[in-house]
């Protein structure tokens, strides 16, 4: 079977305990592809095709495979470097520097998150920038920024 619309996430849905649930762990490179052949902690195979350009798998994204069976994204644990910055002006400056190192991050909740890297983690030494290295979940994926724009 191949799923092509992602229904729901798991943070929309009341009551899972009416669902038969099925769950397929990804890692976090892996919400980033739009076509992908996956299986499920039940040994099913899914086809997943993307079809809708806006759409992005994310951890907890659901797949309604019919009235009772749902599939659900899970993404597993990776080390991630993870940057607070105190104020705007400091959050700023940080950006700047791991621009300037082209690596994917995210930016979520006054947080930047990144993929554990040695040159990464010199740089903030070197800077000085408060940091910790944690195994976490990231709700989704790592995106380089994109500079390309429409008129």
């Amino acid at each position: 079977m191949i799923l092509t619309t992602i229904d729901s996430n798991l943070d929309e849905i009341d009551d899972i305990t009416k669902y038969h649930v099925e769950t397929v762990r990804l890692n976090s490179d892996d919400l980033n592809k739009r076509i992908l052949r996956v299986t499920t902690d039940h040994g099913n195979d899914y086809g997943i095709r993307l079809t809708s350009e806006s759409e992005a798998l994310r951890n907890g994204s659901i797949f309604f495979v019919d009235d009772h069976n749902i599939l659900v994204i899970a993404v597993r644990s990776e080390e991630m470097i993870i940057i607070k910055p105190s104020t705007m002006d400091e959050m700023g400056e940080i950006a700047h520097l791991l621009g300037n190192t082209h690596k994917p991050v995210v930016v979520e909740d006054g947080k930047i998150v990144l993929e554990v890297d040695p040159t990464v983690v010199d740089l903030l030494n070197k800077k000085d920038i408060d940091y910790e290295i944690k195994k976490i979940k990231l709700k989704k994926a790592l995106k380089h920024v994109d500079l390309s724009h429409e008129h």
